[in-house]
């Protein structure tokens, strides 16, 4: 192996250091060769320490950019690469060993590569004195952790760095892709019971029983902590689907941990890709995402529920703090306790402590952790009592079974506020209590705490009543947010996003002279969902930033394609919403759109709501500024819908108006609805400012509006929203109704 890798090592230049290696490092060539080839990452280095003179191993002029592997002073230019951070503590260790004073250096500290970007180095090295026949040398090896941590120890898997580049080598190839992601919820939490070691254990096992799942047929990956990915490019749709239930299978499984049967919460999200294209960094975070939204309603802190007893105070699940059970004893004891329970109304409680990290801030951690003992004692005489089970779910959390009564609920909670009031009356730390109401015949499990979790929020809002009692209606919507956007990031990552476009015309000549793209969400059975039921949950959650770039770019690329095909295009209207322009620079994404497809500005419109004009006017008269800078045009969409005033039109900057469908005349309104038409067309004729009329859907309503000097529209009475491959039929027809 030696003879092979010296054969087809890169040339080592030899030049004017060819005694340098014998002379001054009491090594041969060949020696120091073989072990410079021994790692990747790994730098190995002598210093003569009598002469300040240092032999690098050819690694690092690749890696770390060094200008020769032979460097006289290195102590000095050393100096110039370190981040200067870690500066003075790297000179104050290496200078010890330069007088002589140290002989071992062992630190960790920040360097820059050859790209001029600074990677975590580990530099470990032993200084050897001479004894007068030989010089004193300084020995050791600088470690690249960007590049040389490439199997985990704990379970001999790949480690990030080796995922991603096995996503870059997928991509390359644009080939089929699956991704799993498994997490292991409540380490945490297991570390503290257990320790580090039995938990590493006990993922080295899930690791194991992945391996065994998709050996041969997929790649498994530890990606970070408790998280592992699973990658596949060799198995089409229907066999990925069965490889992700045999993973769920396998890690829902119970599990040994010293000594313990548990069975942790593990959260399983898969992606599949027919084409993957992403960057590798695009691919990641969207699978975190998805990993954070399978997890957004199970709490961070919950432990895995065992299935033994132990007989101790921490095998019993006992809080030593709070006197109170850990979850998965309350979980078991709640259920027995329910069982000789068979009449009356109970309910789940989750009671959560105030700004309690504000409060170990202004008064110490000894203080908050007698808060914390005291409302332990309050809800342990619930069940001293026999009206129910009182649990610690960690942090400032707790959990009770108790009768569902009004009296009941009311009670408690002030004998807990009671308690904290003791400590400190603020308002800002009174504890907030939410309540789940569950059939005395039904098994508790972790779903009603995390509902019961999920009501405390509201009732943290309510000064007044701090205590919420759960709306199967608010729970659905948040299941539903949750849901659409699982959905969303699985259909856009399989090409069920798309865009429609409706094209706006000349009612003079009937030409058309622009579109508006709409977005269209084609489900499974090849339906398409209403806008209504997605994007607004899109706008909350901020993800419609990615929808409006996805189609931004799609139309870009589709008029790129018909001017290189020699085709006529016109201008498409791009919606912006005002999460748009609150979280990126709209003008410059579309600046960069326009330069990447080599398109002209005018062939890009943006359209804005008058409710983004009304309620961001600052940001938006900044957009509309950097668009025409650019050559951009902007359109007012929507106008008369928000609370401004045919005044504010003298106040944007703006190049057309869209006049909202709701002012369009009809049947039953024609008096007030052509007067207010009227005005608006007049003033906007005065400041020379071109209107579209949308949601025409009559000849009559056409024949008014010209009438009035209105001459372009948008409406099903000319076309409706329509697939590209259709629009583009009607521009190479002539584009004549």
């Amino acid at each position: 192996m030696y003879d092979y890798k010296l054969r087809h090592a890169v040339h080592l230049d030899r030049r004017n250091i060819a005694q340098a290696h014998t002379d001054d490092f009491e090594i041969s060539d060949r020696i120091f060769d073989a072990l410079s080839m021994l790692n990747e990452g790994r730098y190995f280095f002598i210093e003569n320490l009598d002469k300040h003179r240092t032999l690098w191993s050819q690694g690092a002029l690749r890696d770390l950019g060094l200008p020769s592997e032979h460097i006289d002073n290195c102590h000095d230019y050393w100096k110039t690469r370190v981040h200067p951070d870690d500066l003075e503590a790297y000179t104050n260790d290496i200078d010890q060993i330069y007088d002589g004073s140290k002989h071992r250096h062992v630190m960790q500290y920040r360097v820059r590569n050859a790209a001029g970007d600074y990677i975590l180095g580990r530099a470990r090295g032993f200084r050897i004195d001479s004894d007068g026949n030989v010089p004193s040398l300084y020995v050791g090896e600088l470690v690249n952790h960007s590049l040389a941590e490439t199997v985990d120890a704990a379970t001999g898997l790949g480690t990030q760095r080796t995922l991603i580049n096995a996503i870059d080598a997928c991509r390359r190839d644009r080939c089929e892709t699956g991704l799993i992601a498994v997490r292991v919820r409540g380490t945490a939490k297991l570390n503290e019971l257990y320790g580090a070691e039995a938990v590493d254990n006990m993922l080295a096992e899930y690791a194991g029983r992945m391996l065994s799942i998709t050996r041969g047929r997929s790649r498994v990956f530890r990606s970070r902590n408790a998280q592992f990915v699973v990658l596949s490019n060799n198995l089409d749709h229907e066999a990925f689907e069965q490889l992700i239930q045999h993973l769920k299978e396998a890690v829902f499984a119970p599990v040994r941990i010293a000594g313990d049967t548990i069975t942790p919460v593990c959260l399983v999200v898969p992606a599949f890709y027919e084409h993957l294209t992403n960057q590798t960094a695009a691919v990641l975070g969207e699978l975190d995402r998805r990993i954070r939204t399978a997890g957004g309603l199970v709490p961070n802190d919950s432990l895995p529920i065992p299935e033994v007893e132990r007989k101790s105070a921490i095998a019993e699940r006992i809080d030593p703090l709070t006197g109170l059970y850990r979850p998965s004893e309350f979980m078991r004891r709640a259920n027995e306790f329910l069982e000789t329970r068979h009449n009356g109304a109970w309910c789940i409680a989750t009671v959560d402590m105030g700004h309690m990290r504000l409060f170990n801030e202004w008064h110490g951690q000894a203080e908050g952790d007698r808060v914390l003992a005291d409302v332990g004692t309050v809800l342990k005489d619930i069940e001293n009592a026999a009206m129910g089970v009182a649990g610690y779910w960690g942090q400032d959390d707790f959990c009770v079974l108790i009768p569902f009564e009004h009296g009941t609920v009311h009670q408690i909670y002030s004998r807990v506020r009671q308690a904290v009031v003791k400590h400190d009356d603020g308002v800002g730390f009174w504890p907030s209590m939410g309540v789940y109401p569950i059939d005395s015949n039904e098994e508790i499990t972790i779903d009603a705490q995390a509902k019961a979790m999920f009501t405390n929020r509201r009732a943290k809002n309510d000064f007044k009543e701090r205590i919420a009692i759960f709306r199967p209606e608010e729970y659905e919507h948040e299941i539903a947010f949750h849901r659409t956007l699982t959905e969303f990031q699985y259909a856009l990552s399989n090409g069920r996003i798309t865009y429609y476009v409706q094209p706006q015309v000349d009612m003079e000549t009937g030409e058309i002279i622009g579109a508006e793209a709409l977005t269209r969400w084609i489900d499974k059975d090849g339906s398409l969902i209403s806008p209504a039921t997605f994007i607004p949950a899109l706008e909350e959650s901020g993800f419609v930033v990615t929808l409006d770039k996805y189609v931004w770019q799609g139309v870009a690329s589709w008029l790129r394609e018909r001017i290189d095909r020699g085709l006529r295009v016109v201008p498409i209207s791009l919606n912006v919403s005002r999460v748009d322009i609150l979280a990126c620079d709209v003008a410059k994404h579309m600046g960069a759109l326009a330069a990447q497809y080599n398109l002209p500005p005018e062939l890009m419109r943006i359209e804005i709501t008058e409710t983004a004009y009304t309620g961001e006017s600052e940001a938006v008269d900044k957009l509309t500024a950097d668009q025409h800078t650019r050559g951009f045009s902007t359109y007012m969409d929507d106008f008369g819908t928000g609370q401004s005033t045919l005044a504010m039109l003298k106040n944007v900057n703006v190049d057309v108006i869209k006049l909202d469908r709701t002012f369009v005349p009809d049947n039953g309104d024609e008096g007030r609805s052509v007067q207010i038409v009227s005005s608006m067309l007049e003033m906007a004729q005065s400041l020379h400012l071109p209107v579209v009329i949308e949601g025409v859907e009559t000849k009559e309503q056409a024949n008014m509006l010209r009438q009035m000097g209105a001459r372009y529209a948008q409406g099903f009475l000319y076309y409706r929203p329509m697939q590209v491959e259709d629009f583009e039929a009607l521009l190479d027809g002539g584009g004549r109704n």
